[in-house]
């Protein structure tokens, strides 16, 4: 899947390179900011990002990189009766994620002004991520029968990784500074999908991304 990804990126990329004006720059761009999947902890993303343009409204961009985060959180219900009266308890089932992507993306100008160009993002690609997967133990008072926690059993750590297929939407600020260097904003929604998830946007499978960076024209 993966090798298929990557010849037709490069198919696309050699068969649009000749409607390039010869005025049109390529440019390298480095990103880093925050990611946020849902129901999980916050994590960190970098990723470098080769753009082409088709025209001074359309680019072209393969990108790389890589992100991690901690825990997924679950949270489990308990009835309420007379002796169970905490009914919610928190706890988290994998850590330690771990997630590099390879995704090719459209870049459309909606909008320019004298500060900021505004534009809207389409991209899609293949993922590889890794994690920590956990069972947890319902904790109960011996006593009385009343559920005192959920936790992590420790020993049944199980390493897991998972190749995905997302797709992705955003919006992003270019901030020219020069002929050949920008500032770039850009905050994206990304869904992956595979036999273990819902369907798109499923909680699981979902995250934001809030990057900042600079472009730079070869």
């Amino acid at each position: 899947m993966l090798k298929s990804l990557i010849s037709l990126i490069i198919s696309i990329l050699v068969l649009f390179h000749c409607d390039i004006s010869a005025q049109e720059l390529n440019f390298i761009q480095i990103n880093g900011g925050i990611i946020m999947p849902m129901s999980s902890s916050k994590g960190l993303s970098g990723i470098i990002q080769f753009n082409h343009p088709l025209s001074s409204r359309i680019q072209l961009y393969l990108y790389t990189g890589f992100s991690s985060w901690d825990k997924y959180k679950v949270s489990y219900l308990e009835d309420h009766t007379a002796i169970q009266q905490e009914t919610i308890f928190r706890s988290y089932s994998a850590d330690n994620h771990r997630l590099i992507p390879l995704y090719f993306g459209s870049d459309f100008k909606i909008t320019t002004n004298k500060l900021f160009t505004f534009s809207f993002m389409f991209e899609c690609g293949y993922s590889y991520l890794s994690y920590n997967s956990y069972k947890n133990r319902k904790s109960i008072n011996p006593e009385t029968g009343e559920v005192q926690g959920y936790y992590i059993d420790a020993s049944s750590r199980k390493s897991v990784s998972e190749n995905l297929f997302g797709v992705a939407i955003g919006i992003g600020l270019t901030r020219p500074l020069s002929e050949n260097l920008k500032m770039i904003l850009s905050y994206k929604l990304n869904s992956n999908v595979n036999s273990n998830y819902q369907g798109l946007f499923e909680t699981r499978g979902t995250y934001f991304q809030f990057l900042a960076g600079f472009c730079f024209g070869v």
